[in-house]
């Protein structure tokens, strides 16, 4: 009989800190102060952090006591405190199975979207088209997320009095030296020469780990037909409603919270997800959509005073209505199959999500005052025709096609 991996015990053993880069008692007091009245012995518990950082012995699905790695977290696993978890992300460089895990990379083959099968390994893709480490998070890659999370939790804090339902980070340390060495001599014979000068470049300045609290345990959209498996064979939105009585809430609840979210972000002046961001780790995606309404992985938002052109900004805008409307088709539907023979762009059920959440969306958005002027715009582009409205809005996302007179 099969045994259910996460009654796994994973041990637990604390690695020494070789510095910290990043603190949110010296980057970010007011987080810190309201993060102190949620968790109260938050001072204590960073105190020890700064100078040993808990590692799990394995990168498997576990439970063991306060310790928790859901299915499918590679890169994290988070302890219960009471009000909320502690995610530690990056440690698995320590792992005893690292070897065994990174090796399952280099053999599984990335299914791309529509695309299909690649000649690329999980690992391959991990290097050449995300630019990451497998298993490891670089110090710059660490760091920026930290600081992006910081910006926008700051900032929602400061004009809505609450911490969003985001992750706020607390800490980026830097692994010893050793522990980078290890990891890339694991890798050399796995990956490609390209993706290892990839790897070994990301790398340069040291690999990391980053703690950050997060108001519940955080189980992803993408992940919901396993954990849904587990609670038997009824209609899948029965099943999603007592995976979600969980957190307090009722399905229709979450993708409320995420509409409501999503459209504080705009008004806050950021854009979820940065074009190059897209595809390969855009806050809004399904596995970064977290079941409690909120969402992680926030190194892809851009504020929009950074976004220098009009057509970056409605491609990205564009980009944030579709990657919510798809999250949301996953969360009610799960992995179902798609007419898309003939309505394959968009299909059907995408054109029914999209009819519905992004109205819903600018409805809330339009509740707030002093919104950034092309976000005021598009919005006010309601009250013109159809037509003019899209004759508009198409010269910003028909791609530009070389002139082939001049470039024959």
């Amino acid at each position: 009989m099969m045994r259910d991996v996460m009654t796994e015990q994973a041990s637990i053993t604390a690695h020494k800190v070789e510095r910290v880069l990043w603190d949110v008692t010296t980057e970010a007091t007011d987080l810190h102060a309201a993060l102190s009245a949620i968790l109260p012995d938050l001072d204590t518990r960073l105190a020890a952090l700064r100078q040993e950082m808990p590692c799990a012995h394995g990168i498997n699905p576990f439970q063991s006591g306060e310790y928790q790695r859901p299915y499918r977290h590679l890169r994290a696993f988070y302890q219960d405190t009471g009000a909320g978890v502690l995610a530690h992300k990056g440690t698995e460089v320590y792992a005893h199975d690292r070897d065994r895990h990174l090796a399952v990379l280099a053999q599984f083959r990335i299914d791309y979207p529509v695309r299909g099968k690649s000649l690329f390994s999980a690992a391959e893709h991990f290097a050449l088209v995300e630019q990451k480490i497998p298993l490891a998070i670089s110090a710059f890659e660490a760091v920026e997320d930290a600081k992006a999370a910081c910006m926008l939790q700051q900032t929602h804090l400061k004009r809505f009095g609450n911490l969003a339902c985001i992750p706020t980070p607390l800490l980026v340390i830097q692994w010893p030296t050793s522990a980078r060495d290890s990891h890339l001599t694991a890798m050399r014979s796995l990956l490609s020469e390209r993706a290892m000068r990839i790897v070994e470049t990301s790398s340069a300045d040291g690999l990391a780990a980053i703690i950050y609290h997060y108001p519940s345990l955080p189980l992803r959209v993408a992940h919901l037909p396993v954990e849904l498996k587990k609670l038997g064979t009824t209609p899948w939105l029965q099943r999603l409603a007592s995976l979600t009585a969980a957190y307090g809430l009722t399905p229709e609840q979450v993708v409320d919270r995420w509409i409501d979210l999503v459209a504080r972000m705009l008004a806050l002046g950021f854009l979820p997800g940065r074009t190059e961001h897209i595809g390969i780790g855009h806050c809004l995606e399904m596995q970064n959509a977290v079941i409690d309404g909120g969402f992680v992985d926030l190194g892809s938002i851009i504020p929009m005073s950074e976004v220098r052109s009009d057509a970056a900004f409605m491609e990205m805008l564009m980009a944030a209505f579709a990657d919510l409307s798809k999250t949301v088709r996953h969360f009610m539907l799960g992995p179902v199959a798609d007419v898309e023979a003939e309505y394959r762009n968009p299909s059907l059920l995408m054109l029914a999500c999209l009819q519905r959440v992004v109205p819903a969306l600018l409805q809330r958005l339009r509740s707030y005052p002093d919104l950034e002027p092309r976000l005021q715009a598009y919005l006010d582009r309601s009250e013109i025709s159809c037509f003019s409205a899209l004759a508009e809005e198409f010269q910003y996302l028909s791609p530009a096609m070389l002139n082939p007179a001049e470039h024959a």
